[in-house]
């Protein structure tokens, strides 16, 4: 149910507010025990009354022409560039958690966000034991992402 809203959330801010077209979307309940990320990935922990973290994960692709669409057309400084990739990704995932809030249990009373984290290095991440990994890869004409939720009761 929570992915169901991730999902809904991404497509209705990448096609409606980014005018980006969806041409595939691949879900996955992953049974391993770590997520393989792409290059530029950002995340947020929920708590309260779920307890997860819901971590998205961008090609450099797709990521670039998010940038320009942000920055209407603005020519990027090389210095500032990886900066504002950075921003970029971590307003994309707050923007989409934002709006998933109220479809989650309970309509999101109850439920807490931390504000994104964005990190690079990293090509995997590791589930606790008792977590399950949902996730969904969408492709759009301009480069992929992954949207996962990663946690016990998700």
């Amino acid at each position: 149910m929570i992915l169901d809203s991730l999902i809904l959330q991404t497509k209705l801010f990448l096609e409606g507010d980014m005018d980006l077209q969806i041409k595939n979307t691949d879900v996955a309940v992953l049974s391993t025990e770590q997520l393989q990320l792409k290059q530029h990935t950002s995340m947020i922990g929920v708590g309260g009354k779920l307890n997860l973290m819901v971590v998205i994960s961008f090609d450099d692709q797709l990521l670039n022409e998010l940038v320009n669409l942000f920055m209407e057309g603005e020519e990027v400084d090389e210095e500032e560039a990886e900066e504002i990739r950075e921003s970029v990704s971590g307003e994309v995932i707050n923007t989409i958690l934002g709006l998933s809030l109220p479809t989650f249990p309970n309509r999101g009373k109850g439920v807490t966000i931390t504000p994104p984290i964005t990190i690079n290095d990293a090509s995997r991440l590791k589930k606790h034991k008792n977590s399950k990994i949902e996730s969904v890869v969408i492709t759009t004409n301009s480069g992929e992402l992954s949207i996962s939720a990663i946690g016990e009761n998700i």
